[in-house]
């Protein structure tokens, strides 16, 4: 298995629904429930615009 699709693939347990690619297409409400539970986002879980921006705003931080 691990050959056929790497070691990356072997430790996703969850349903398409924890999935980042598929929670990026749920930004906003993904968004809303991390506040409302106060979890920290993750940036996997953005939009890759948004995960871009965010390292852009660090590096000129520094």
């Amino acid at each position: 298995y691990i050959a056929k699709h790497g070691k990356r693939k072997v430790f996703h347990l969850g349903s398409n629904s924890s999935c980042h690619q598929h929670i990026q297409s749920h930004y906003e409400l993904y968004k809303a429930w991390c506040a409302e539970k106060k979890i920290q986002l993750h940036d996997h879980a953005m939009p890759r615009r948004l995960a871009n921006a965010k390292k852009e705003m660090k590096k000129a931080a520094k």
